[in-house]
Formats: C-alpha cells, sequence, structure tokens
C-alpha cells in the first residue's frame, strides 16, 4: 500500500507542488523494481521497469520476429529486436557503458598500426573516441537461440556483424555489453567456448545506439554470421553468410 503524505505550504511559488507534479512523483514511485536484467521484463511498448543498481528500462520499440535461420548444421532462431532507453543510471553502470562508445580497440588499431605507434599510444587514441553517458541512453537487444545439430563440437558464432536500417553497422563481439546464455560462452573467436553436439543456447545481444545516430523506427535487420569451423582440427566447414530481414 502506497502513503502520500501532502504538506500545505503557503503561497510560495518555489515550494509549491502542482497537481501533475504529484502525479508524476506517484507513477515514478510505481515503476516496478527487478532484481535480473531489465529489458527482458518488457512486452508492451511504454512499459517501464526499474533495475536494481542499473537504471529505468523503457520499452520504445519491438519488433517480433521468430523466424529460423540454418547454416550446415548450425540452426539459429531470431526471436525479436527492441529498442529500449535507459535512464536514471547508476553512475557506476555509466562507467561501464562508456566503454561501448566510440571505437574498440581492435577498430583503433585497424587505423592506427601502420603509423608506427605503440600500443599505449594505441590505447591513449582509443581513449580519446570515448564519450561520457548522459541522463539516457537507447541501446538494441536481440534475443535469439543457436542449436549445433552436429555430432562434432563446432566453433561459431551467430552474429559476427548486425546492420539495422542498412545505416548503423556493429561488430557485436566488440560492441556488445550484456554476457547471457550464449553471449556469455564468448563472443570472440580467441575466447569463444564451442558449440558442443546437439547444445542449444539462448543469447541475448546489447547494442548502444550513438545520440547522433536518429532512429523513430526500425525497418530492416541484417545479420552476418561466423564462419563454422570444426571445434578439433579448426578446419572450414561453412563459410559465414549474411541474412536481411525487413521488419513491420
Amino acid at each position: 500500500m502506497l502513503t502520500v503524505c501532502y504538506f500545505f505550504i503557503y503561497p510560495s511559488s518555489e515550494n509549491h507542488i502542482t497537481e501533475k507534479e504529484e502525479e508524476k512523483n506517484i507513477k515514478e514511485e510505481t515503476i516496478p523494481i527487478v532484481d535480473g536484467y531489465g529489458g527482458s521484463y518488457l512486452h508492451t511498448i511504454g512499459q517501464k521497469v526499474r533495475q536494481k543498481d542499473w537504471g529505468t528500462f523503457t520499452l520504445q520499440q519491438i519488433s517480433p520476429i521468430n523466424k529460423t535461420f540454418k547454416i550446415s548444421t548450425m540452426v539459429i532462431q531470431l526471436k525479436e529486436i527492441k529498442m529500449i532507453k535507459l535512464s536514471q543510471i547508476n553512475e557506476e553502470r555509466k562507467e561501464e557503458l562508456r566503454e561501448f562508445t566510440g571505437l574498440s580497440f581492435a577498430e583503433t588499431y585497424e587505423l592506427y598500426y601502420k603509423d608506427n605507434l605503440t600500443m599505449a599510444e594505441i590505447y591513449e587514441k582509443e581513449a580519446l573516441t570515448k564519450s561520457d553517458i548522459g541522463k539516457e541512453i537507447t541501446y538494441f537487444e536481440i534475443s535469439y537461440t543457436v542449436e549445433n545439430t552436429s555430432s562434432n563440437e563446432l566453433q561459431f558464432f551467430s552474429m559476427e556483424n548486425v546492420s539495422f536500417n542498412n545505416q548503423i553497422n556493429y561488430n557485436v563481439p566488440e560492441k556488445n555489453f550484456i554476457y547471457s546464455g550464449d553471449t556469455l560462452m564468448g563472443t570472440k573467436s580467441v575466447s569463444r567456448i564451442d558449440n558442443k553436439s546437439n547444445e542449444e543456447r539462448e543469447g541475448l545481444i546489447g547494442l548502444l545506439i550513438d545520440p547522433d545516430k536518429n532512429i523513430d523506427e526500425l525497418t530492416s535487420f541484417s545479420f552476418t554470421t561466423s564462419d563454422i569451423l570444426d571445434g578439433d582440427s579448426h578446419k572450414l566447414i561453412t563459410k559465414a553468410k549474411t541474412y536481411t530481414i525487413t521488419l513491420n
């Protein structure tokens, strides 16, 4: 039961609380608080939850997909894509998210390695590309499953690169900030845990949207897989494939 106390103070404009402000405060207090990842609780546009030690998650757009893609013996089911606004962000979380802005180290290295810079200098260049997280930020959330139907262990990642509306592109291993299920097993080839025979994994991917990139509506999505390699011999089985989907 929510108890609200009203204090009447005459008649200073600085202290006066309008009825609309009271209603706003009550609504903010009644946002559900969750312990787990906030995005997984959002199913209706405009719905909000507050995750402890993180912030407030608001669902801005949801595109149910539920399509299956098969590349050799790997089966990917793309479930849905969400656009989520994160606000009232914990200061520590802001610092964590800051690392996923700007260029990754791999991208910075590719730009400057020919300039004979030291590793320390390249790290400095990377740091200069990072941006502070403001009061709020929006991100894409991609949910999927992946299953290895082969009798062998395989090296594979479902979404090496993704693109939204043919204009916003990400290298997922460098930009993903959600680690759950498949992505917790690793996104980078050097550290990824092989997919065991008949193993099925759930996956979640989170990608920050640059505030300068204006997206009113998601209209298309494409993703490129990694190559499929044998888990023991590391021999190439199938080259990477790209899939494109039109979103309603």
